[in-house]
């Protein structure tokens, strides 16, 4: 219990080592997000700044004021406040070109130099986000410029629930101008683009991975979450009351994506109260539809931000809970999100006009920086599944080959056996041919020379049969692919000139092209057998038959199973025989050979389905061979033919 007790301090101050720092760091990043929010952004010189505006607060009632200046929205109906102010300018500044420059404004602005409009920006629906911290940079045609004093009209347009808002009005050469506004573009319009086409991008890819990987719904929430902040970038602020309830809404709906998202990622499951997170998106859609623009106004400011807020907070509390654990990688996805919660304070202290400074709203950047940075984190992911891939990879390739070492020495020693084995049962099988067949020629032979009165014809008879059968070992062990053609001619040879010796004659018939088809598993103690037996036949016909034809006719069949084999059909034209006269075993009882007996222990030994049929015309031996041969010889004593 002690060791355990100290394992598990030691694992409770390492947790809280790291929750310490992770902290630190939330706080160091809180600092740096609020020093990057005070950061003056570039103007031009004061020297080109309108100091004093005049506002119109009523017809015919002006008021001066000092930009820049705020003014209340009055719902989603359009509110119209004019500015006007004065500036000098002289012919001799005819060669330099001049510009009115706007830093920032909300909604949409209208610019007019004595009278003549050179800018409108309601034509350009991405300058009417107030969001995007837009600069204006209008040019000043010298024909509308006059010696001495300058009138400058301002019409500022405000409708949303955001106020209006109406920065310093710079007039001046271009050149002063210029370089703020340059700056301002690339901060505000440029990045924002390449950070949009870059997630409608990332967003692409993850929606195919998803298609492609349904069951993993994580990447199908980040997709959606992604999608729906390029909706946001290239939307412009819309006048209809629905459209703005819809486009406002997808805010809320981000961040509920975005809290799914990180609960698998940080290996949560899903929960059905989970689902709680989408109702203010769903609730801002519904007032959209149901509600007049006012009424959404209210449901929009009381929903839309603040449960941004509390969505981005539950995502960081998930995330540090994570951390909590001991997950290393949580530690860098709660900074980012420290940061974009960050942002959002800002913006919303921003907002209410709760710190000074330039009115700059951060939130959405961030949020595209987010992005990023998951897709950075995503891909670090997908590289070290990479290098894990091929480090396996590189260990089954390895595994591989060692395998194959062992499978070639094991396929080695295996075919050295088969091979030692073949030839044994080779060596086997021909010491039991010539013991069977030439051995027993050999021994009546001897037989017949130890007799008092050895007869030389039966000594003869007796020697050529050894020499057939010497004959028959020395064919079969020819090659021939299994094609039994072959050795069937070389059969016919042999028993035509044995029959020719007993005044018989050999019909030979041969049907199709081809005779018999090709058996595979064909072996060399196959043939000796079907020979034998083939002899066998013969033998009976030449001895016991007392006829004049023996006709043999060789065709190819099929089997039950479709599959092709062969039949030979041996028969001759004597008066047959009595079945009475054979025993069950096929041996005839009168002594005359073991006759059918021989004949079916071969055809039991090579699988072949022998029919024999026998009248006062003659006997009929049909012999079907098999569609495949059997791998080992059957038991020479043990087995019948098929009948």
């Amino acid at each position: 219990m002690t060791l355990v007790s100290s394992l598990a301090d030691l694992s409770y101050r390492r947790r809280m080592a790291l929750a310490m720092g992770f902290v630190l760091l939330q706080l160091a990043v809180i600092i740096i997000c609020i020093q990057i929010r005070q950061i003056p952004l570039p103007r031009p010189p004061e020297s080109n700044r309108i100091e004093q505006m005049w506002r119109e607060d009523a017809p015919s009632d002006w008021q001066a004021v000092t930009l820049p200046d705020h003014r209340p929205t009055a719902g989603l109906t359009t509110t119209v406040t004019t500015y006007r102010g004065a500036f000098e300018w002289s012919p001799s500044e005819r060669e330099t070109p001049w510009a009115v420059f706007v830093p920032r404004f909300s909604t949409t602005i209208e610019i007019a130099i004595n009278g003549s409009t050179i800018e409108d920006t309601v034509r350009d629906p991405s300058k009417r986000r107030p969001d995007r911290n837009t600069p204006v940079l209008a040019p000043i045609a010298d024909s509308l410029l006059k010696p001495g004093t300058n009138e400058i009209t301002v019409r500022l347009q405000v409708w949303g629930p955001l106020q209006g808002y109406l920065d310093s009005i710079y007039i001046g050469p271009d050149a002063n101008m210029r370089a703020a506004y340059d700056l301002r573009r690339i901060l505000f319009d440029t990045l924002p683009l390449i950070l949009a086409a870059w997630q409608v991008t990332f967003g692409t890819l993850l929606g195919i991975i998803w298609l492609n990987r349904r069951h993993e719904a994580i990447y199908g929430y980040l997709a959606l979450a992604t999608m729906l902040g390029v909706v946001q970038h290239f939307a412009g602020l819309p006048r209809s009351a629905i459209v703005a309830g819809l486009l406002g809404a997808t805010g809320p709906l981000e961040a509920a994506l975005m809290l799914h998202y990180i609960l698998l990622l940080t290996g949560r499951r899903i929960r059905s109260w989970h689902a709680l997170a989408f109702m203010p998106s769903l609730v801002i859609i519904a007032a959209a539809f149901l509600l007049s623009p006012e009424h959404l106004r209210v449901v929009y400011l009381f929903l839309g931000p603040p449960s941004m807020g509390i969505l981005i907070a539950a995502v960081w509390i998930v995330l540090l809970a994570a951390v909590w654990q001991a997950r290393r990688h949580s530690v860098y996805l709660a900074t980012i999100f420290t940061a974009v919660l960050c942002c959002w304070a800002l913006d919303v202290l921003t907002l209410n006009n709760m710190i000074g400074g330039e009115r700059v709203f951060i939130g959405r950047p961030s949020y595209s920086l987010v992005l990023i940075a998951l897709g950075i984190w995503l891909s670090w992911r997908f590289v070290q599944a990479l290098k894990k891939a091929d480090g396996f990879a590189a260990m089954l390739v390895q595994k591989v080959a060692e395998a194959e070492d062992k499978l070639r020495a094991n396929f080695a020693q295996e075919e050295e056996r088969a091979r030692s084995e073949a030839l044994l049962a080779e060596r086997t099988r021909m010491m039991r041919d010539l013991h069977d067949g030439l051995g027993g020629q050999l021994v009546s032979i001897v037989a017949l020379s130890e007799q008092p009165k050895p007869s030389g014809q039966a000594i003869g008879e007796a020697a050529r049969a050894a020499l057939k059968d010497l004959r028959l070992v020395i064919d079969a062990m020819e090659e021939i692919d299994g094609d039994l053609m072959l050795a069937l001619a070389s059969w016919r040879e042999r028993i035509d000139t044995q029959l020719r010796a007993h005044q018989m004659h050999l019909d030979w018939t041969i049907r199709g092209h081809s005779g018999l088809p090709i058996f595979d598993n064909l072996r060399s103690w196959h043939v000796i057998q079907l020979i034998r037996l083939m002899d066998e036949v013969v033998t009976n016909a030449v001895k016991h038959s007392g006829g004049k034809r023996v006709a043999v006719t060789i065709e190819a069949v099929n089997d039950a199973s479709d599959r092709p084999t062969g039949r030979i059909t041996i028969q001759d034209d004597g008066h047959g025989y009595d079945a009475d006269d054979a025993g069950p075993t096929g041996a005839f009882r009168s002594g005359a050979g073991r006759g059918l007996f021989n004949i079916r222990r071969r055809a039991a030994m090579c699988d072949i389905h022998i029919v024999t049929q026998t009248g006062p015309t003659g006997t009929r031996i049909e012999l079907t061979l098999p569609a495949e041969f059997p791998a080992q010889t059957g038991d020479s004593h043990g087995q019948s033919g098929k009948i």
